[in-house]
């Protein structure tokens, strides 16, 4: 199938057909799969996990390991086949021409070398003509335009002191560094708030307008491909199975498939003709939280600061980053309650925290009537035995030489609340309910795609047994359609087993949907907080408010 023709194409692919052999074992992963790419145009690319999105950028860039094979089509780029290129003159290609935004942004920086140095040594790599002080400053030019505060203080940084928001934005900086052609940007808003995400999309589109470049956007986000692109492939188990201008598919999709995917978005729902409250100041509100009466945690006083890499505090212009500024919360056993914020308001600092994963020098936690010393590690303090954490990037918390069935049975032995013997019904059980087939057991997380990873790091953290879960953004890695059965599952399990949840996200219609309560961090304080029906249809706070509105309007109501 194909999308309708584009005059003077940059890019055409045309019957692209791709097998995976391993041993004697040959499996098809694209088939027929044929569309045009015009200059400055922004073509997306949307279906689940194991669609062939991203297969079909890196069959483009040249990236598909040996075990790949092209069975039918060809790669036109310019005017010239590229698929039969040799490796050298792909390598010429990618970064001037063609560049690639990676959806996992971890494994795209080297931990070992400051983000501006990355990104000056790109500029480099691409254009020898710069000098080392030219290359500099566009590099903290960059740093700038894909929203980095402070580029020239953070240029010295490294990859691990930016929230994981951050991170992709350095890797978006990187792929501008050739002014390419063609970017093609594999799932790149996914680890994004929704203000950071308008913003990064709004650059992409500037981007458009005045140099001319084309975008190939793959992602599993409707609200994405509302915003931005031109025109849309849908893709279902390595077929595009429907092609059109973005605004036909969104308001009369004609595949089932399409269909099923528009009804599974996540609508943000903010009701009409609800009385205005009094402007709170970005202070709590007066209504009652679930964690008000019993608590069965109660963290006070939590603040903690990070020194920037290679400085002294107070040294020159380098000043300490706040993570978090005197915030406490009470949570209720059994409650659901959210945490949103922009990248780098202390979300993600806060959970460790609260999981004994990180240390702060000042505050407390309590967890019924035992109270743990903060400025120690959880492991010597017991939290971590009764609060497990479900973390944003599932590449990077599972431990790639464990199977997946060694990594469960870890956890629950880890839990102890499992009896012996009972261990492979309860792993069985797991799996089924998270949709995960049990032939996984056997592989390691490398051979998952990143939705089945996320999906074993939720079942790890539930196996435990433990009292409380911090979940941090545990459905961004997911498929839409997959995202509210997950949600129902960890909705029904806390509600099953009177576990307590803190459910940190930037998705706002997923935490409107999970959670009864809502607490909104904004450079590492508590800017507001009430019930969800207040947050959404009644908070004053500005910042509220400007956080509701960068939703997709498609997708509120």
């Amino acid at each position: 199938m194909t999308v309708e023709h584009v005059t003077t194409p940059l890019l055409r692919v045309e019957n692209l057909g791709l097998r995976h052999v391993s041993g004697s074992a040959t499996t098809a992963i694209l088939s027929d799969v044929s569309f045009e790419l015009g200059r400055g145009e922004i073509l997306g690319i949307i279906g689940e996990s194991g669609a062939g999105k991203s297969t079909v950028g890196n069959a483009i860039l040249g990236l598909l390991s040996p075990e790949f094979q092209q069975t039918s089509g060809t790669i036109e780029f310019d005017g010239k086949a590229i698929d039969g290129m040799t490796a050298d003159e792909r390598q010429t290609l990618r970064g001037r021409r063609i560049s690639a935004i990676f959806q996992d942004h971890t494994a795209s920086l080297d931990p070992l070398m400051s983000v501006g140095a990355q990104v000056e040594e790109t500029c480099l790599a691409l254009d020898s003509s710069l000098s080392r002080r030219e290359a500099r400053a566009r590099a903290i030019d960059l740093l700038a335009r894909v929203g980095i505060p402070e580029p020239e203080q953070r240029y010295r940084n490294y990859p691990h002191q930016f929230s994981g928001g951050q991170r992709q934005r350095i890797v978006i900086a990187i792929a501008l560094a050739g002014s390419p052609d063609i970017i093609i940007a594999d799932e790149p808003t996914s680890a994004l708030d929704a203000t950071v995400q308008k913003q990064v999309l709004e650059l992409l589109k500037i981007l458009v307008d005045e140099t001319g470049v084309s975008i190939i956007l793959v992602t599993h986000d409707m609200g994405v491909i509302s915003e931005i692109t031109n025109r849309v492939l849908v893709m279902r188990k390595g077929q595009v199975v429907e092609a059109d201008r973005t605004t036909a598919i969104l308001d009369q999709p004609g595949h089932d498939y399409t269909k099923k995917l528009l009804a599974a978005v996540p609508r943000l729902r903010i009701p009409t003709g609800t009385a205005k409250a009094e402007d709170n100041g970005g202070q709590a509100c007066s209504s009652t939280l679930d964690g008000d009466q019993n608590p069965l945690l109660v963290a006070e006083g939590l603040s903690k600061q990070f020194a920037p890499q290679g400085f002294a505090w107070g040294i020159g212009r380098s000043k300490p980053k706040f993570g978090l500024r005197d915030v406490g919360i009470r949570l209720a056993r059994g409650s659901i309650t959210g945490i949103v914020g922009e990248s780098g308001s202390g979300k993600t600092t806060f959970g460790r925290l609260l999981a004994g994963l990180d240390t702060a020098p000042t505050g407390r936690i309590t967890i019924g009537e035992h109270a743990f010393d903060v400025s120690r590690s959880g492991r010597r303090s017991g939290l971590l035995g009764r609060v497990q954490m479900i973390f944003q990037d599932p590449s990077v918390s599972l431990n790639p030489r464990m199977t997946i069935g060694e990594t469960l049975d870890e956890s629950i032995r880890f839990g102890g609340r499992i009896r012996s013997g009972e261990e492979p019904a309860e792993v069985a059980v797991m799996m089924d309910r998270l949709g995960l087939a049990r032939s996984l057991l056997g592989r390691h997380p490398h051979q998952l795609s990143g939705g089945q990873k996320q999906r074993v790091c939720i079942a790890r953290a539930l196996l435990a047994r433990p009292e409380i879960i911090v979940a941090d953004e545990p459905t961004s890695a997911l498929d839409v359609s997959v995202q509210a059965e997950i949600v129902g599952l960890l909705k029904d399990t806390i509600a099953e087993r009177a576990m307590t949840m803190v459910f940190i996200s930037h998705d706002l219609a997923i935490v409107q949907a999970m959670c009864s309560s809502v607490y909104i961090f904004k450079d590492g304080r508590i800017e507001d907080f009430g019930p969800t029906e207040f947050i959404f249809s009644r908070s004053d706070n500005p910042y509220t408010r400007a956080l509701i509105n960068a939703r997709p309007q498609r997708f509120t109501c």
